[in-house]
């Protein structure tokens, strides 16, 4: 047996004899009698206890009523208090929602008067910004000139002086020494008076005749009237019972009447010198001293007289000006009877013709060069010249006014700046070009920078669209991007020019006459007085020194005119019936 076993065996040993005596004490009752003892020492503990308790809870419990009707009065006198505060309350709620219900209705008043107030505000803006742009349009209008639009400088009031660009030499106007001396051209003198010679200088030995002659004239003007009177005898035909005599030479019709040298003078004061006829007729009556008094009637009838006299030169015309590769071409307004009509203005420089027509549009183009020309435009981009003519050149004066303009009204671009110099630079280019023109290199350059300038004016519109009240120079932009070959034409057609300044001089001529000595009463006045017109420019400028002679050649023709009925302009059939006298 070892160690373990043996303390085992030991410890199991001693719980064994205290079972055995703890069952021995129940047996006998000891054990009972000593737990009953201890439960009644316990039972006892408890009861002193919960007597304890009862006792402590009687005391809690008095307290607690005391306490809980401490805290009903308290309670009571909180919700009186409370009421009172609720009814307070309740008050200055009533008294809040009068007040919300009268700052709603200040508040809808307020509101209505915000929303007239904004809406009078919106109104006020637009009438301002109508009027803004009302200002810019009259400003614009106001501001247009014979500098930068089509207006005539006689139409602008307090226009400035024109600046003469040229520099000052100091030299006294007219003849310079050491220049050729171009005198008078002396005539065969109709009367000589003779001067005595001095006495002191026939007397005196000092003075010796030389044997020449000093002579110098006086030419004066004398109007004498040139009557030549043709007489021829009369007879009586018995057997028809009238009187017969032999004919009288052409024109001579009336018992007075005027010959080409008169007709010639009165037609070209008029027509020529811009003297109305009551004038030319009142200056002829004058220089005669009341022996010539021609009638307002007669003088009238003069332009229709050489305009059908001189036919053959309008056809002339006609033909030169289809024949040539560049045409100006303009239109014009002129009043007949207090009715606007037009005048077509054709032009190459040496050939010139004034065509009046109804109204603008293709209707005046027909049965005018230009409805058959071959070559090339030039006019102020009429829209309806484009559908003739096989090109087409832009008048850059024009150009260059318009954008003028466009500066004025558009400060903050800078596309028409660099423009109105791009152009400048163009037709000095031209100008000062010979006979070979521009070169291509120039040229390439020229369109690269035309091109560069409408990408500016398109960022720029984009950026800042146009006024209602202001799109000329928007409209200009457009149209110049639309017909840019148009434009820059007469860089590469050296007969080219860049302006259609030739129409516009022969158009002022048409205007100042007009606006001068002219009262048309009707149309057919204004026909003939175009046509006349061009005949005249052509003999001013084929010979200006013998103009006069020219038109006395005229007026010398046997008359012809035209005649058309309504079935012979069908077919364009003419008639041509010889007129006496």
């Amino acid at each position: 047996m070892n160690n373990e076993q043996y303390f085992l065996i030991t410890s199991l040993s001693y719980q064994l004899k205290a079972a055995q005596k703890e069952l021995s004490s129940f047996r006998t009752g000891e054990a009972y009698v000593r737990l009953r003892a201890d439960y009644e020492n316990i039972i006892r503990g408890l009861n002193t206890e919960m007597k304890k308790l009862r006792k402590e809870r009687d005391d809690l419990s008095f307290s607690r009523k005391t306490i809980t009707r401490q805290w009903m009065d308290v309670l009571g006198d909180v919700q009186k208090e409370h009421e009172k505060e609720i009814k307070k309350l309740k008050k200055t709620i009533a008294e809040l929602l009068d007040i919300v219900a009268s700052l709603k209705n200040r508040n809808a008043e307020l509101d209505e008067k915000r929303k007239k107030a904004l809406k009078d505000y919106y109104e006020t803006g637009e009438k301002l910004e109508e009027a803004q742009g009302l200002i810019v349009k009259l400003t614009a209008q106001v501001n247009h000139d014979y500098e930068n639009s089509s207006l005539p400088s006689s139409k602008c009031i307090d226009r400035k002086k024109i600046t003469n660009n040229r520099e000052r030499s100091g030299k006294k106007p007219g003849a310079q020494p050491g220049h050729p001396h171009h005198p008078r051209r002396r005539l065969a003198p109709d009367k000589v008076e003779e001067i005595p010679a001095e006495e002191r200088l026939e007397k005196e030995p000092r003075y010796v005749p030389t044997g020449d002659v000093v002579s110098r004239q006086v030419i004066g003007i004398a109007v004498v009237p040139v009557v030549t009177e043709y007489r021829t005898a009369q007879f009586r035909d018995k057997k028809k019972g009238r009187n017969i005599h032999a004919a009288f030479p052409d024109g001579v019709t009336d018992d007075v009447n005027y010959d080409e040298t008169m007709k010639a003078f009165l037609f070209l004061l008029n027509s020529r010198c811009n003297v109305s006829m009551e004038k030319t007729a009142q200056f002829v009556s004058n220089i005669t001293n009341g022996v010539l008094s021609p009638s307002v009637g007669m003088i009238s009838g003069l332009c229709r007289e050489f305009s059908l006299k001189s036919r053959a030169e309008q056809d002339r015309l006609f033909q030169a000006l289809l024949d040539a590769p560049v045409m100006h071409v303009d239109g014009t307004a002129a009043r007949v009877n207090g009715d606007n009509h037009n005048v077509v203005v054709c032009s190459n420089g040496k050939a010139t013709m004034y065509f009046a027509r109804e109204s603008k549009g293709h209707a005046a183009i027909k049965e005018t060069p230009a409805e058959t020309f071959g070559g090339i435009l030039i006019h102020d981009h009429e829209a309806c010249f484009y559908g003739y003519g096989s090109d087409h050149q832009e008048c850059m004066v024009h150009i260059a006014r318009y954008l003028k303009d466009s500066i004025a009204n558009e400060k903050d671009l800078t596309w028409n700046k660099q423009m109105l110099a791009l152009i400048q630079e163009m037709i000095h280019a031209n100008n000062t070009a010979g006979e070979e023109g521009i070169s291509e290199e120039m040229i390439a350059g020229f369109e690269e920078r035309y091109d560069a300038i409408v990408k500016t004016a398109t960022e720029e519109y984009e950026a800042v669209p146009p006024s209602d009240y202001y799109r000329d120079g928007y409209k200009l932009y457009r149209r110049m991007k639309k017909y840019k070959h148009n434009h820059l034409l007469f860089l590469s057609e050296p007969l080219v020019t860049p302006d259609n300044n030739l129409c516009e001089r022969k158009a002022r001529i048409l205007k100042g006459k007009i606006n001068q000595a002219v009262s048309l009463r009707s149309f057919e006045h204004l026909t003939y007085f175009c046509e006349c017109l061009g005949v005249l420019d052509h003999f001013a400028t084929e010979d200006p020194d013998n103009l006069y002679e020219y038109v006395k050649e005229v007026f010398q023709r046997e008359k012809t005119v035209r005649l058309k009925s309504e079935k012979e302009e069908s077919s364009d059939t003419v008639l041509m019936v010889q007129m006496a006298g």
